[in-house]
């Protein structure tokens, strides 16, 4: 399970995935768009349809990623523990592992997240080295209390969804930040052309 706002999906959070599947050994990736993340209250998201449907075409083809909607359908605040006590009731097979995916800028506040033992007791953390973010090991096993996780290697890019509004905002060419049909359906629809972070 990979969450995240995914305002715009990038290719960054796609070669992310892969390395997730690669190196966990995984079935799929379920790709979990937040309907209002609980630490970005006071920004500006792009509406849930519109992230929905990029991640729509970005996840295309793909068998292996698939876009799981839960925190959208039930709209509000979206706590990943809820989410992932739910996945684990409605889908989870005896036997199965749940693994829960997130980046080193996330891990290093991962301890000021809603009930956030109780995420590393539904699922196993897999982190995912991201470009300009160092995780101090030592500091992180006592931050999170003993909690493992486990470490996907990746290459580090430098593309972030918030650079990525900055260029739309700029008129500067996304193309290769975005996959193609999600860099067409910003521009059809004017995505991010006001915005500055």
């Amino acid at each position: 399970m990979l969450g995240g706002t995914f305002d715009p999906v990038h290719l960054g959070h796609l070669i992310g995935a892969q390395a997730a599947w690669e190196g966990l050994g995984l079935d799929r990736v379920l790709f979990v768009p937040a309907a209002r993340p609980p630490h970005k209250l006071e920004a500006a998201i792009t509406p849930a349809k519109h992230r929905v449907e990029m991640l729509r075409l970005a996840l295309a083809g793909d068998s292996r990623f698939v876009l799981y909607l839960d925190e959208i359908d039930r709209r509000g605040r979206s706590y990943t523990v809820d989410t992932l006590r739910r996945y684990r009731e409605k889908e989870l097979q005896p036997g199965d592992e749940l693994y829960f995916i997130l980046g080193d800028d996330n891990l290093l506040e991962f301890d000021t997240w809603k009930d956030w033992r109780r995420i590393g007791a539904q699922a196993r953390l897999a982190a995912l080295g991201r470009e300009g973010f160092t995780a101090d090991r030592r500091i992180l096993e006592e931050k999170l209390d003993g909690i493992e996780v486990l470490r996907i290697e990746m290459p580090l890019i430098g593309i972030s969804a918030t650079g990525v509004r900055a260029a739309c905002a700029a008129g500067k060419p996304i193309r290769y930040l975005v996959p193609e049909p999600v860099a067409e359906y910003i521009e059809r629809h004017g995505l991010y052309r006001n915005v500055r972070s």
